[in-house]
């Protein structure tokens, strides 16, 4: 499995674009219109936005480059604060997962028990919870919104 390499999010008439490419792959990075991130921005606004992008580069993705689109989550991810969100995400997932019985643990992904299934349900909750707060660090360290750098048409950015 691949991971997304992104050198910029950008937001235009409400539809937000990558330009990115896949780490396994040889083409070049291309300007993309993200219907799932757009979707996210439309209802929810920029913290949707900002949530969804940290899950991707929490779970598959990482950020390149220096656009001033991704500086944002660049900063929030690497500050003290997500450190310790992420620690504290640890612990409660940690302790939940102490409260299961050894079947329990044997089956969470397969032929799962009630308790494992609760467990999963438990993890995801806490996952948003987790990439809710990060995405809060990204307007806190800037106290900008995402500015949409021009674009020349060829898919490439002025």
């Amino acid at each position: 499995m691949g991971t997304e390499l992104i050198r910029s999010v950008t937001v235009q008439k409400n539809n937000v674009y990558l330009t990115s490419k896949s780490n396994n792959d040889d083409q070049p990075y291309r300007f993309w219109h993200c219907e799932s991130l757009s979707e996210v921005y439309r209802k929810e606004g920029l913290p949707g936005l900002d949530r969804e992008v940290i899950r991707m580069l929490c779970e598959y993705a990482q950020l390149v480059g220096n656009h001033k689109s991704i500086a944002r989550y660049r900063s929030a991810l690497r500050s003290k604060k997500a450190t310790q969100i992420h620690q504290q995400f640890i612990a409660k997932l940690n302790a939940a997962y102490s409260l299961l019985s050894d079947e329990d643990k044997a089956h969470l992904y397969f032929a799962q028990t009630a308790a494992a299934k609760r467990f999963r349900q438990t993890e995801r909750m806490l996952l948003d919870q987790k990439y809710t707060a990060m995405a809060q660090l990204c307007r806190k360290d800037t106290g900008e919104l995402i500015q949409a750098p021009i674009s020349t048409g060829r898919g490439d950015l002025a």
